[in-house]
């Protein structure tokens, strides 16, 4: 808050006995004259400046304040962005992974495909296999039933 210069102080305290007895004057219901209202105007014009000022200097000092909480809010928004940096960073890296890993599912499934393929070959052979050696040995065996039939019919 700016304090009363020394001047300002010497004219306050000139005007101060004029003052107060204007305000005497002026209990009593006498009449001012022009010199008695100048003074009084200029000790009102003393105390308007005095309070602009203190109203100037709480400004300023609120300014000030503000200056200081957007600096700390700058500070915690960088803060903040660099966590949005990290962040996108980490999504990045388990962007990678789930490709990694969707590319193993790839190679699992192409060996699937070629192990059911396999099988499938496989379990054809096999039935192929046991199909011709169950109607070989049913054709054995009719055979050799109609053999034993035939002997012993004779």
């Amino acid at each position: 808050m700016k304090k009363n210069t020394k001047i300002e102080n010497q004219l306050l305290e000139m005007i101060q006995p004029r003052i107060q007895q204007i305000e005497n004057k002026f209990s009593n219901g006498e009449a001012l004259s022009d010199q008695d209202v100048n003074t009084f105007l200029l000790k009102s014009a003393f105390n308007h400046i005095n309070h602009f000022e203190m109203r100037l200097d709480e400004l300023a000092a609120d300014v000030a304040q503000l200056r200081l909480d957007f600096s700390e809010l700058e500070v915690k928004f960088h803060h903040l962005e660099s966590r949005f940096y990290a962040l996108e960073g980490k999504f990045h890296a388990l962007e990678g992974k789930f490709q990694t890993l969707e590319a193993r599912f790839e190679t699992l499934e192409a060996s699937f495909i070629s192990f059911e393929s396999r099988m499938e070959a496989t379990s054809e052979k096999t039935m192929k296999s046991n199909i011709k050696w169950t109607l070989g040995l049913m054709t054995f065996c009719l055979t050799l039933f109609k053999i034993i039939d035939l002997v012993v019919q004779n």
